[in-house]
């Protein structure tokens, strides 16, 4: 039964179990890095407070990215040592290794972009204090190197047999009633629902699918079927998202006086319960097609419950069914753009950081230079690191204040052996309680690794003077980095924005060169981009996607009618001249899609009925309904 609650304390069994076993972790690999006479011995207990994960595959997979990080990272950075004796160089070196770690934790993935981050972490460990301290720096950064496999696979043995597998059933679930919601909104559309009904109904469902996204590959870590399903999750996003744009193109058509196929609405709400209840029975999309909407509707409506399927099946059955030809895929995560900004700010931070203390010659300013390196790069790699830095700082402080007071009041007649092990085990324990406790988590981590760095367990006692300094610098670095992101913060209504002027940069190429390659990869890519948008745009006010533009669906429509002018612009037929004009008249619509909009409908009007014209309606609804997007992309900040 849980103990009262504080606002800052929760002890419960489940907070004292895990904090036991990290403190025995941290404690036994400690020791084992003490009795092996392991130079910086401490260094062995800091994986464990990383490391530790809520589920056994995220942990596993952590465990093997902070080894294939630490390894590449070392590499590096004794290239780096090997390749120049000029410190200058040097730097600049270890500056671009630090940027490329930093920026591709925004490329990578999941887990994976952990590895990416310890490369450049290591590599500062390795590169910085050869450079400011030469004597006997490369045995030192060796072993550290050696700690860091030691405390990884402590913890991994330690944490894997008590800690749980991820509940990915439960996720899966919650895929299969986002594709629910998805045909619910769909059913919505074909109706005739009002405007902002459904509006409000689609920002709902696009944000969920960008929770989902983002949680996917975090809740398929450390497990071959949950990669192997990995793609039937996106499959899923995807084709729900393909049903929401062609109900939106089914509903601008009714418009034009087009009927509905008799039990389309009652077939889509049919199929909305049948995914919510759990996928049990069977649902056909078979109605009559009146035009070519409705008929892309079946298709996406298909691919939705073809890949509902593939995920839920077993797992043979889904592997030969993985890739069809025609199942929709979604891009990859790649956000180059705050991948940019991440690593310019790291391999500034360390470049200058690193020169100062070079420049300076004064030992403690290696802890400065190495806590700007990793406190710009962990906090770089958050989605809001603006939230996290005041966590960070607070961490901080307490783990130095704590090494302080260890250095003066214990070290002096604990410094080896047995008695070693015993005078960091109260702190670590205490430390281990913070970081279980889900209030304190984020600031128990850097205080626990600051603690650690700033302790120098297992070091013979210092000077006053000196361990002041040393701890004095470890708070500038990490006032630096954390003020830093405080005072500037990541601004999510600019990064929304940014997306959306990607979509309309895209969107210009596709209206200016509709080659078949670029239609093929529009709606996966765009698709990607809208996903992005609404992460950024949640993030604004944690509204479910309310500050998001309208239009998003609307841009993955357009690449349909394109086509469609495409393929008649190409062809012999009497259309063709209509096609390619209209063609030519969109190429406008780079500059002025508004007025576009109204002159390819007025054009249309005077087209007699038939695929140019009908393509021609659908561009300019498109243009017209994708108007606050574009306007929100030029919108300031």
């Amino acid at each position: 039964m849980p103990t009262p609650t504080t606002p800052w304390l929760t002890l419960d069994r489940p907070t004292i179990a895990q904090a036991l076993r990290l403190a025995t972790a941290a404690l036994i690999a400690f020791a084992i890095a003490s009795v092996l006479h392991v130079h910086n011995a401490y260094w062995a207990a800091m994986p464990v407070w990383v490391v530790a994960q809520s589920s056994r595959g995220l942990l596993l997979e952590r465990a093997f990215f902070r080894v294939v990080g630490t390894l590449l990272g070392a590499a590096l950075g004794f290239a780096i040592l090997h390749l120049t004796g000029n410190p200058y160089l040097q730097l600049v070196l270890l500056s671009c290794v630090v940027a490329l770690g930093a920026g591709f934790t925004h490329i990578l993935r999941g887990v994976h972009a952990y590895g990416a981050l310890l490369t450049g972490m290591t590599a500062a460990v390795v590169v910085l204090p050869s450079m400011l301290a030469p004597q006997g720096a490369t045995e030192l950064a060796l072993a550290r190197v050696e700690c860091t496999l030691i405390g990884v696979l402590v913890v991994t043995v330690v944490m894997a047999l008590f800690t749980p597998d991820s509940r990915r059933d439960a996720f899966y679930r919650r895929v299969r009633q986002l594709a629910g919601d998805a045909v619910t909104f769909a059913s919505f559309a074909v109706e005739g629902r009002a405007d902002d009904e459904t509006m409000a109904y689609e920002r709902r469902v696009l944000a969920e699918m960008s929770d989902v996204d983002a949680l996917a590959s975090m809740v398929s870590a450390g497990s071959v079927e949950g990669y192997r399903r990995l793609r039937h999750v996106n499959a899923l996003i995807m084709s729900a998202m393909s049903v929401m744009a062609a109900a939106r193109a089914v509903r601008a058509r009714l418009a034009y006086g087009e009927p509905l196929p008799e039990g389309l609405a009652p077939t889509l709400v049919e199929l909305a319960a049948h995914l919510k209840r759990g996928g049990a029975g069977a649902v056909a999309a078979d109605w009559a097609h009146a035009n070519i909407e409705q008929g892309r509707l079946a298709d996406a409506v298909r691919q939705l419950q073809d890949a509902e399927a593939r995920l839920f099946a077993a797992p043979d059955d889904a592997d030969a069914r993985s890739f069809s030809r025609k199942a929709a895929y979604l891009a990859p995560h790649r956000d180059w753009a705050l991948a940019r900004s991440t690593g310019a700010v790291s391999g500034a931070g360390c470049l200058i950081a690193g020169g100062i203390a070079y420049v300076s010659g004064l030992p403690a300013a290696e802890l400065t230079a190495m806590g700007v390196c990793i406190f710009s790069m962990v906090l770089g790699s958050l989605p809001v690191p603006q939230r996290a830095a005041p966590h960070m700082m607070a961490g901080v402080l307490v783990g130095v204040v704590a090494a302080t007071f260890y250095r003066f009041a214990i070290q002096p007649h604990a410094f080896e052996g047995a008695a070693l092990v015993l005078g960091v085990a109260p702190f670590i324990v205490l430390g281990s309680f913070m970081r279980a406790n889900p209030r304190t988590s984020l600031a128990g981590i850097d205080a626990n690794m600051c603690f650690m760095l700033a302790s120098q367990a297992g070091m013979a006692p210092a000077e006053s003077a000196h361990i002041i300094a040393g701890s004095l610098s470890l708070l500038v670095g990490a006032a630096v980095v954390t003020g830093g992101f405080v005072l500037m913060p990541r601004r999510f209504d600019r990064q929304a924005r940014e997306v959306a002027r990607s979509i309309r940069t895209d969107l210009r190429r596709l209206i200016g060169d509709p080659t078949p390659e670029r239609l093929g990869g529009w709606h996966p890519q765009t698709a990607r981009q809208v996903l992005r948008l609404m992460l950024h745009a949640t993030r604004i006010g944690g509204r479910m996607g309310h500050d998001a533009p309208d239009g998003l669906l609307a841009t993955l429509n357009l690449a349909h009618a394109v086509a469609i002018l495409r393929t008649e612009a190409v062809g012999d037929g009497p259309a063709s001249p209509a096609a390619a004009a209209a063609l030519r008249l969109l190429y406008e619509a780079r500059h002025a899609p508004d007025r576009t909009a109204a002159r390819m409908a007025d054009e249309a009007r005077a087209l007699p009925v038939g695929p140019v014209r009908h393509a021609m309606e659908n561009v300019a609804d498109c243009l017209m309904a994708a108007l606050p997007l574009l306007r929100f992309a030029d919108d300031t900040p």
